[in-house]
């Protein structure tokens, strides 16, 4: 398999994130209705399935279907993702509840400095998550077991095949697109997150796709 460069991982994202534009589309629906919950699986069952049909070798969204399987699909991303983000939290919590315990909170600047601190270990720690996510949710995908998410030697192995520089300099521009195209769709009440939010995440979603796919060869 040919090498990518960002710019290859991000042309390809973008088309596989609009063929069919409709089935983004669709996608977008399913965001507007996450706050009735089921939808949320859904949602993630369909990243799913176009990260399992992307290492088969598909180039367009998948059509949508089997809504059980889907479902079970996207608990099982859920589960995935919610193991290693508890990190996060449980850091933010420590950091501010043991500055209490220290008895700094009365102090106003403390409690700036407190909460800084707080937010600047969280960022860091969600950020390397997220870069070893990157690579770690397809591999979820690619053995269809939550327990995959614990196998460090095989994820950072396939990160050391890819090249960990390169690795790290796709996953951020990648992250920057889909932010800056999130950013864009919330600025545009309900169109814009039923229109343009559903391309950033399907960009993500096949650029890891295509990053894992590449260590397979």
């Amino acid at each position: 398999m040919k090498k990518f460069g960002i710019g290859d991982f991000l042309s390809d994202g973008f088309r596989f994130s609009t063929k069919p534009y409709s089935r983004a589309v669709i996608l977008g629906v399913l965001f507007l209705l996450s706050f009735l919950i089921v939808p949320v699986f859904l949602v993630l069952g369909y990243v799913y399935r176009c990260i399992r049909r992307s290492l088969e070798g598909e180039d367009s969204l998948p059509e949508y279907g089997e809504w059980g399987r889907m479902f079970v699909d996207g608990v099982k991303l859920f589960v995935a993702y919610l193991i290693l983000l508890i990190p996060v939290a449980l850091v933010s919590f420590a950091v501010s509840w043991g500055s209490i315990g220290l008895g700094v909170i009365p102090n106003p600047f403390a409690i700036i400095s407190v909460m800084a601190a707080a937010l600047t270990v969280s960022f860091v720690i969600a950020l390397i998550i997220s870069i070893y996510l990157f690579m770690a949710i397809p591999y979820v995908v690619h053995t269809g077991k939550i327990s995959s998410v614990f196998e460090y030697r095989e994820i950072f192995d396939r990160i050391k095949r890819f090249g960990a520089g390169r690795y790290i300099a796709v996953v951020i521009v990648t992250m920057i697109m889909a932010w800056i195209l999130n950013l864009i769709g919330g600025l545009i009440p309900v169109i814009g997150v039923v229109l343009i939010s559903p391309i950033a995440l399907l960009l993500l979603t096949r650029v890891q796709a295509m990053v894992f796919k590449e260590t397979s060869t």
